[in-house]
């Protein structure tokens, strides 16, 4: 919705929008050249001379080629480090009959009497029942 004029100049006058803080005429025009004159040269500022007023040799290949050489470098980061990730996940934990020694022993009854020995019946059915098992359901 636009607002008329009048009314637009009406709200306008009456904000004090004016902070005092005013810039002088032509500034921003003469600010670039007024602030090279203000500041000292810097020894940096002067390019391809030495102190001793010789020409020094133009930057080699390496300047040219280094921010590819970092684009590249970056790159094979990017890569490697998707390639580690993807291996991690799509590792399977391994199998307990993938060990030798484990598959032995778990295909004799040795570990059956071990451990049938020391379970009391009662505690494993508290573990059944706590783990939510119900008796009625078991097939003997």
């Amino acid at each position: 919705m636009k607002q008329h004029p009048d009314t637009e100049s009406a709200l306008l006058s009456r904000l004090n929008r004016h902070s005092g803080m005013t810039v002088p005429e032509g500034y921003f025009e003469s600010f670039a050249q007024n602030m090279s004159d203000i500041l000292p040269e810097q020894p940096w500022e002067k390019i391809n001379e030495n102190p001793d007023g010789k020409v020094l040799p133009a930057p080699g290949i390496w300047h040219k080629i280094k921010p590819y050489a970092y684009l590249a470098a970056m790159f094979s980061g990017v890569w490697l480090m998707m390639w580690v990730f993807g291996d991690i996940l799509n590792r399977t934990s391994p199998q307990m009959t993938d060990n030798p020694v484990i598959a032995s022993v778990l295909g004799t009854d040795r570990l059956y009497d071990f451990y049938n020995d020391n379970i009391d019946e009662y505690e494993l059915m508290e573990e059944l029942c706590d783990e939510g098992i119900v008796f009625t359901d078991l097939e003997f």
